[in-house]
């Protein structure tokens, strides 16, 4: 019995890691992915709130690796800590009384989701941030169901660590101290007080960021730090947090006024948008009918258990509170992939406890319909199509001829990240300086112009004339290229 689990734990964790790493992109993306692959190879900063355990953990994971380009390192990377979130929902449902086959199957079934495929073979923080917030969750629920206090002190270093790979993962700590105080044991001081320290310490790698900063700036690793108004460059030194402004901006993100989103987020009027958005997200993901199953899994797992089943569904749904409040998204299913995770315990509830033969014909015909529904769900995804795409690669190659070494290129963050991961990363575009800016300050540019040459990449279907800059090239129907006079 205990090796079965243990090989249908491996297998939950193999099969999707396998085709996640398969089909992961090999050149950079754009946007925050390209960000986010770059930086930590080069042990630099992102943007709020800086994700520190994710850019150390790539830090190691992209040199120890030293296969294939950075960019396929870190969409690797991302591939393996949803693997292992699956993993611990495979955990999960076994604790809600799942048989092997079923906790296997439902697995395989979040993991092809569309939702989570899409993250899991890109570069993406909140994966390591899922991942810990994940496991943290089984091992607190196997703590509630009496295992060893190692448990509960993983639970919380766990939660530390994911809050350090990105803060969403604090949202499952109100459903940590709900568990707490309902569950038929209570932890003793000195456990509880262990615990706090552990999620201290998780947290505590935020000092990265000052260290890292002042480290930056003592050794001028950034170009950017060389032109005038530049408040650390991208990749390098992001709001430069070696100072106390640009710490408070990183650490909280206020430019984007996100600490009021953050507590608007606690209005209980948001409940039923929430609400809304779990039964929307839960029908996008697996479809209407499924979602009446999750619904019966649900009372079916209260009925088992309501101390555990209460903790679960909390933390899988608390952070909706803020995705549902919070503007400065484009890509707000990163916040709501816990929501998909919960499908896997709840399914797992729904397996039979007798062995009658109506009992043995449901449990058949749940393992007919995970089963289903997980080839389904594979066979939507676009497997290798964009392993060879070339995402950001494209905007490197079509500037390098342009933009000679030792100018500044000003563009758009959706570019701009592109462009560092070659200026930075991979020396694909050497000898440049790059500036994400998409207010386009052109009397500063043409400051800097004075020293050096300075190119402005602008979408012309956005952008019209630029004062003081010529136009020099286009690229592409949506990217044009002026250079600024001094």
């Amino acid at each position: 019995m205990r090796s079965g689990r243990l090989l249908g734990a491996l297998a939950a964790f193999a099969v999707p890691a396998a085709v996640y790493i398969a089909c992961a992109p090999i050149e950079p993306a754009s946007w925050d992915s390209a960000e986010l692959q770059g930086v930590p190879y080069i042990l630099g900063i992102t943007h709020p709130t800086g994700f520190p355990f994710y850019v150390l953990a790539g830090y190691v994971w992209s040199h120890a690796l030293a296969l294939g380009s950075v960019a396929w390192r870190m969409n690797a990377m991302s591939g393996v800590a949803m693997a292992v979130a699956g993993t611990a929902a495979y955990g999960a449902a076994l604790e809600f009384g799942a048989s092997v086959p079923v906790a296997f199957f439902a697995t395989l079934w979040f993991a092809f989701t569309e939702e989570v495929w899409a993250h899991a073979i890109r570069a993406e923080a909140q994966d390591l941030a899922v991942a810990c917030a994940a496991v943290a969750i089984y091992a607190f629920v196997r703590w509630m169901h009496g295992a060893k206090p190692a448990w509960f002190l993983a639970a919380f270093a766990l939660c530390g660590l994911g809050m350090a790979a990105h803060p969403n993962a604090l949202w499952i700590l109100p459903a940590m101290a709900l568990g707490v105080a309902i569950a038929p044991r209570r932890p003793r001081f000195g456990l509880a007080a262990g615990a706090a320290v552990l999620l201290i310490a998780g947290l505590a790698l935020y000092a990265y960021l000052p260290l890292r900063s002042t480290y930056v700036v003592q050794h001028h690793l950034d170009p950017a730090a060389a032109l005038t108004g530049v408040n650390g460059g991208i990749f390098w030194n992001y709001n430069d947090p070696s100072t106390l402004r640009g710490l408070a901006l990183e650490l909280t993100g206020s430019e984007t006024q996100t600490p009021g989103y953050f507590l608007a987020s606690f209005n209980p009027l948001h409940v039923a948008s929430a609400f809304r958005t779990f039964v929307e997200t839960m029908a996008q993901q697996y479809g209407i009918p499924a979602s009446l199953l999750v619904f019966a899994g649900l009372v079916a797992a209260l009925r088992r258990d309501w101390r555990a089943a209460l903790v679960v569904c909390v933390a899988c749904t608390a952070a909706l509170l803020f995705s549902v409040v919070y503007p400065n998204e484009s890509d707000v299913g990163r916040y709501r992939m816990l929501v998909s995770w919960l499908a896997v315990p709840l399914f797992g509830a729904l397996t039979p406890r007798s062995r009658t033969t109506p009992a043995i014909v449901l449990h058949g015909a749940l393992l007919l319909i995970l089963l289903a529904g997980a080839v389904t769900a594979l066979f939507a995804q676009p497997f290798f199509s964009h392993r060879a795409a070339l995402g950001g690669r494209w905007v490197i190659l079509a500037a390098r001829p342009y933009v000679p070494p030792g100018s500044v290129v000003v563009t758009g963050w959706l570019d701009a990240t592109s462009l560092a991961y070659g200026a930075y990363v991979d020396g694909s575009l050497p000898g440049r300086t790059i500036v994400s800016d998409d207010h386009l300050n052109l009397p500063l540019y043409r400051v800097w112009a004075r020293r050096q040459r300075v190119f402005v990449l602008v979408n012309p279907h956005d952008v019209g004339a630029l004062p003081g800059a010529v136009d020099y090239a286009t690229l592409d129907p949506y990217h044009e290229l002026y250079a600024v006079s001094p």
